[in-house]
């Protein structure tokens, strides 16, 4: 999972290496509710590109971990790493634009994460899944086809 999850570009083996070590070491910091050192672990990875240390750094900014809590940088964090077709965070920021939270309400582009997030498969695929249909339901048919013409012409940046 690391390996694959890290999203890194251009790694050699010792790189990669280091940064997998990183990775574990920001993991580790969050899991013991050490944010200082998970933020401190996990912030070179997400600036050079690796979704799940963006989408930690987002969840640790939408929640005030290790500092105030701040929606809208949470959701730059989240959409970097949705970008990228993470999944949890493509979740993260459909539920953030559902709600409004750190960016303007807007339940089209939500259903378009949301979308994006249930075709991923994994362990968000059942809530994404769950949020796009509650969203759909307040869209004519229209606007349904149109928002799914928008879910199949995205493609994922690195």
């Amino acid at each position: 999972m690391v390996l694959i999850a890290l999203g890194l570009l251009a790694l050699t083996p010792a790189r990669a290496a280091d940064a997998s070590s990183a990775l574990q070491a920001g993991l580790t910091a969050y899991a013991a509710a050490d944010y200082g050192a998970a933020r401190r672990a996990l912030r070179p990875l997400a600036d050079r590109g690796s979704a799940v240390a963006e989408t930690l750094m987002g969840v640790m900014s939408a929640k005030g971990q290790g500092r105030r809590a701040d929606p809208a940088t949470a959701v730059g964090w989240w959409l970097r790493a949705a970008n990228r077709g993470y999944a949890p965070a493509q979740l993260a920021l459909a539920k953030a634009m559902a709600a409004g939270r750190g960016v303007s309400r807007d339940a089209g582009k939500a259903w378009v994460w949301a979308r994006l997030a249930a075709g991923a498969g994994g362990d968000t695929a059942a809530e994404a899944a769950a949020l796009a249909d509650a969203l759909g339901r307040g869209f004519s048919g229209a606007e349904l086809a149109r928002l799914e013409e928008e879910r199949a012409a995205w493609r994922p940046w690195m």
